[in-house]
């Protein structure tokens, strides 16, 4: 299903988002952010989607009743699972970070490389892909061109 497939790559990323410092403590500066600096469980609060031609098209699957959680292990190991309507599904990937983009490249190989720009404060991270696509019918139409926004916070 391309929502399970989509929605997973999301949830993977939600773990590994870090953005640029300052003199703020809580924001560290994108070249020092390391895997190791996502070690732990992670909770999405939000999982957006927004139609890239139509912005008032959105979906959070959050919102809709959805929940994914996913653990980063030290060295980029990364188990994520999801529950969305009649999906329930858990997937394996390695995590690396380089500047401020994260990719997660999954374990099975039907299963899409996922691609992010993240920031990090405090224990929350946000996790942006602008190339995403997602059905916003629900009904196994075709995908449309889509930013895929998540949100998660650690436990």
């Amino acid at each position: 299903m391309k929502i399970a497939r989509t929605l997973s790559l999301a949830a993977i990323l939600a773990a590994s988002l870090a953005s640029c410092g300052g003199d703020d403590p809580l924001v560290p500066a994108a070249d020092s952010i390391t895997v190791d600096d996502f070690v732990g469980s992670w909770t999405v609060s939000s999982l957006v989607f927004t139609n890239n031609a139509n912005a008032s098209e959105q979906f959070d699957i959050i919102a809709e009743g959805g929940e994914v959680r996913f653990t980063v292990l030290t060295g980029g190991g990364v188990r994520t699972w999801f529950t969305f309507a009649d999906v329930d599904d858990e997937w394996d990937a390695q995590m690396s970070i380089s500047g401020t983009t994260m990719t997660l490249v999954p374990a099975e190989a039907t299963r899409d490389t996922g691609v992010w720009e993240f920031t990090l404060v405090g224990s929350t991270v946000v996790l942006t892909d602008a190339a995403s696509s997602f059905d916003f019918t629900l009904q196994d139409a075709a995908e449309v061109a889509a930013t895929e926004v998540v949100t998660a916070t650690r436990n």
